[in-house]
């Protein structure tokens, strides 16, 4: 067999392992995790016995972090049967930022996770191997046969089953892991939280800990400092402060916007309308559902079914329905409901619906990771040698957006997957595409191989968040180039050769979901949102009771001129409604007491603390207009 060893080639005519391969190579193993072997993660210990490319990953990448973390969680599960021997152990993944594991029979809650913490760390120091074993489902059902999560699990397994034995510890699971439990070098465990088995609300309910480890006790001192900064950004928290939004437990993932919510929401969506309109698109509306056929034509339901919600309707013998997770073929429907020629493209709808994905609940984050998306869709078709200026076409709206948000862009490049359709030739003239597009814009990108869609390579733009490190930077727009989708469909144009051609699809995200993106700025800013977006532009305070009818007065003009004002003219000190409305983060704070009711003035307060007084009202009013209708980040 012949093995690529990050880079150098040799062979060999015996299996040989990750770690063998390193010591042939003269390889440096430390720190070293995982091995990617072609596009297969494997345990450091396994043998490799085909032709294959090797790369030896460390924390610091994506599938590095993962296994490590995942090899935690099964460290805690550990921990926890022997503490607590009777609790039944349901599913224990890495997730973004760490890990947790599912458990029943288990009431414990945050006080009890120091002690679970110290038993981890006992099996950390006896140094237990991640073994790797293959079982037929008969000896799976056997070994496992006490816990009825595990048998449920099982029955959805077809062919190989594998499970990892570390110590007296033996839990189903695909792997990798890392190659001994020492490799963890720093833990924390985080919280304790409820969650239904399989995010079912007619299953039962679980207890989930959370928690996240390191190769290093400096790595977690770095994460503890980070996240008590990063507390303080928190949107989740902001937006309970600011009372914008919740997530209730009834409708996992799915937030309710209250009316200040709703007014920072529908201000994004006012933008994204605008912006649509200047740059060519036009709207349409698209249904939350359609039959399995259409998702099984556009190749959803094969590679994204489990990310899929099904619609049943009640009466039997009706066909069945899926909530849409994208809209992409809504809109080559309309696109093939007429006659479209060469000189109609490009082409281009926009779709502010909402969609439907089923995230893992442990996974779920605020705003920033739902299974309700609005996302600021859109879907242009044009022809292949319009895809390049059209996507700078898309940068140059992208650059409309970030400026208003202070945002600092970074394009990743990400190329076809394993798991794709279409032929190497459409992906091949795609990702050129691609490729040629960031060159001429100018920016610097970099190239996550296999990260595309099924469909298509994409550019997903990142921005940067309050700390400005690229390594935390938010997810935001994507651009992706399609040549399957019309072909999947039968959608065609006439050329200018008077032939029928297939379209290809860019589709395009620039805010993402509008929901996501109010989260991001919402971090970024710690809630202060530049005066446009704001839900309350300003608040007027009267000082005392005598001076509420000029307070009233003041509150209507300012309201009659479009500006998002209220009126605090409570009985409460002048003390108290400021503190007020500076945790609310109200931009202006506009105070009337005997001197501004006498001289027809007012005074105003910033948020940040700057007080002017008499101030004309009417020019204030033309301040904020302006400030207001040019959307500007600073005032």
């Amino acid at each position: 067999m012949e093995i690529d060893f990050e880079g150098k080639k040799k062979r060999f005519e015996e299996p040989k392992s990750p770690i063998e391969l390193a010591k042939e190579f003269n390889a440096d193993l430390k720190g070293k995790l995982v091995a990617k072997v072609n596009d297969e993660l494997f345990d450091l210990g396994r043998k490799i016995d085909f032709d294959a490319k090797v790369q030896l990953l460390d924390f610091d990448s994506k599938e590095g972090k993962s296994v490590l973390w995942h090899s935690s969680a099964h460290i805690m599960a550990a921990a926890v049967l022997r503490l607590y021997p009777h609790a039944l152990l349901g599913i224990g993944p890495a997730i973004d930022d760490g890990f947790y594991y599912d458990f029943y029979n288990l009431k414990i809650g945050d006080n009890d996770l120091q002690n679970i913490e110290k038993e981890m760390k006992k099996i950390v120091d006896e140094d237990s191997k991640f073994v790797r074993k293959e079982l037929s489902k008969r000896e799976a059902e056997e070994l496992f046969s006490k816990n009825k999560f595990k048998i449920e699990i099982l029955k959805d397994v077809e062919g190989k089953i594998t499970a990892y034995q570390t110590g007296d510890f033996l839990d189903l699971c695909k792997g990798p892991h890392i190659p001994s439990t020492r490799y963890v070098k720093a833990l924390r465990l985080l919280k304790v939280a409820g969650a239904y088995w399989k995010g079912d609300s007619k299953k039962e309910v679980m207890t989930r800990v959370y928690g996240v480890s390191f190769p290093s006790k400096a790595q977690l001192d770095e994460y503890l400092k980070f996240e008590e900064e990063r507390s303080k950004h928190d949107h989740k928290k902001i937006g309970k402060e600011l009372e914008l939004f919740m997530v209730p437990e009834l409708s996992p993932g799915c937030p309710i916007f209250t009316p200040h919510g709703a007014s920072v929401y529908n201000e994004l969506i006012r933008l994204a309308r605008e912006l649509d309109r200047k740059y060519g698109y036009q709207e349409i509306i698209s249904p939350m559902i359609a039959k399995i056929d259409m998702w099984k034509v556009s190749g959803h339901f094969e590679k994204y079914k489990d990310n899929m919600y099904k619609v049943t309707p009640f009466s039997k013998g009706e066909e069945e329905y899926a909530l849409k997770p994208m809209s992409c073929p809504f809109s080559i429907l309309i696109f093939k409901s007429k006659v479209r020629s060469y000189k109609d493209l490009p082409l281009r709808f926009s779709d502010y619906g909402l969609v439907h994905r089923y995230e893992l609940e442990g996974a779920l984050d605020g705003l920033l990771r739902t299974r309700l998306i609005h996302q600021q869709d859109a879907h242009v078709y044009v022809m292949q040698e319009q895809i390049e200026s059209e996507i700078l076409r898309l940068f140059d709206m992208a650059k409309d957006i970030y400026a208003l948000f202070d945002l600092k862009p970074i394009m990743v490049l990400a190329t076809r997957p394993k798991d794709r359709i279409g032929t190497e030739e459409m992906w091949d003239a795609a990702e050129s595409a691609l490729k040629n597009s960031l060159e001429k814009s100018g920016y610097k990108y970099s190239i996550k191989e296999g990260d595309g869609a099924f469909y298509g390579p994409k550019i997903d733009i990142y921005v940067l968040d309050f700390t400005g490190r690229p390594e935390t930077a938010y997810a935001v727009s994507t651009i992706q180039v399609d040549f399957n989708l019309a072909v999947r469909f039968d959608a065609k144009y006439i050329g200018s050769d008077n032939k029928e051609h297939n379209p290809v699809v860019i589709h395009r995200s620039i805010m993402g979901s509008y929901g996501r993106f109010m989260g991001i700025i919402l971090e970024n800013t710690s809630g202060d949102l530049p005066l446009w977006i704001m839900p309350v532009h300003a608040r007027v305070l009267s000082l005392t009771e005598r001076n509420n009818k000029y307070a009233e007065k003041v509150f209507g003009m300012i309201n009659d001129a479009g500006i998002r004002v209220e009126l605090d003219s409570s009985s409460s000190t002048l003390e108290y409604k400021v503190r007020d409305a500076q945790l609310k983060k109200i931009p202006y704070m506009i105070i009337v007491g005997d001197k501004e009711e006498k001289a027809g003035k007012i005074a105003v307060r910033s948020r940040d603390g700057k007080t002017s007084y008499a101030i004309d009202l009417m020019e204030f009013i033309d301040s904020m207009k302006d400030v207001i209708s040019k959307r500007k980040f600073k005032v």
